[in-house]
Formats: structure tokens, C-alpha cells, sequence
């Protein structure tokens, strides 16, 4: 999946990806969340690894916003340590619902497509903007942690489905 050039690029992959892995969500029922699925992990995992990503991204964004440069992408993490990251948010929604983790996808969705339009385009398209973006744009940041994720978890879910039937 290449970065999205564009708003219009970036805005029409976030919205189809999500909507796609809603969908495999909506169809898989309330009990695909103990499906296992990737890494030792299940669907409800997953879907937690992907709902911190999005809820972090946007964070990082209003601080950003807010002249601040966040910790990325997390306070005591660096970027090579992402599989114990994971692994970490992992445990630390053991005790969450899968249907709590599906209403915060839904809402992470819906704040990452706020931000979207709220941003104008030299935020989101140009480089440089925010210290802890680098040398990204804004639009590289949201479709890694959004449009991307989305589009694996999707993939997972799928597998984790056929797995189920056979």
C-alpha cells in the first residue's frame, strides 16, 4: 500500500480500510475476539495493539499542535522496541472488553478523520512541521498507523475466520 500524496489519497484509504475491517469485524460476531489469530495473540489483541496505534497517532499529533514533542513512540520504548511495545499493550488490555476495544476503534476512527480535516495541508503534507515527525509528513504518520494497520488486521482477522471454518 503506498503513502497517500494527497488529502483526498490519505482521507479515501483511511475511510475504505476501516470500513473494511468493520466489516469483517461486524460479520465475524461477538466471539471472533477469542479467535486466535497472530504471534499467540487473538482477534481482541489485536485489535488493541491497532486501537492504541490510531488513539497514539492522533495524540502525538495535538501535541504536536500544541508545541510540545511527544515521547514516540512511547515513554520508556524506542522505535526498534515496538514488538515489546505491543506485547505490553497487549497485557495491559487483558481485563478490557472485546466489544469496549471495538467502540474505541470506532472512535479512534472517527477522531483520526477529524483530525484529518481540521489539519490544513501544509500540517498534513509537509515536512518538517512537528519536531517528532521528522522528516515525515503528518499523512505518512496517519496512514502507518491507521490505513496500514487496518488493512493487517484485516488480513489476520480473515485468516484467523478460515482457521475457525476448517
Amino acid at each position: 500500500m503506498p503513502i497517500p500524496k494527497t488529502r483526498a489519497e490519505l482521507t479515501s484509504s483511511v475511510i475504505s480500510t476501516f470500513q473494511k475491517l468493520n466489516c469483517e469485524l461486524d460479520g465475524a460476531g461477538v466471539t471472533a475476539g477469542s479467535l486466535a489469530c497472530v504471534d499467540d495473540w487473538t482477534v481482541k489483541d489485536l485489535l488493541a495493539v491497532r486501537v492504541w496505534w490510531t488513539e497514539n497517532v492522533i495524540d502525538w499529533i495535538e501535541a504536536g499542535q500544541r508545541g510540545e514533542v511527544p515521547l514516540t513512540p512511547a515513554e520508556g520504548y524506542r522505535w526498534k522496541e515496538t514488538p515489546r511495545l505491543n506485547a505490553d499493550i497487549v497485557k495491559k488490555s487483558r481485563r478490557e472488553s472485546y466489544r469496549s476495544l471495538r467502540k474505541r476503534l470506532e472512535r479512534g476512527y472517527e477522531r483520526v478523520m477529524r483530525t484529518i480535516d481540521k489539519l490544513d495541508d501544509r500540517e498534513l503534507l509537509g515536512v518538517g512541521v512537528y519536531e517528532w515527525a521528522g522528516r515525515y509528513p503528518l499523512s505518512r504518520w496517519l496512514s502507518i498507523n491507521t490505513a496500514r494497520q487496518y488493512t493487517t488486521a484485516r488480513t489476520y482477522v480473515r485468516r484467523a475466520l478460515r482457521e475457525r471454518q476448517d
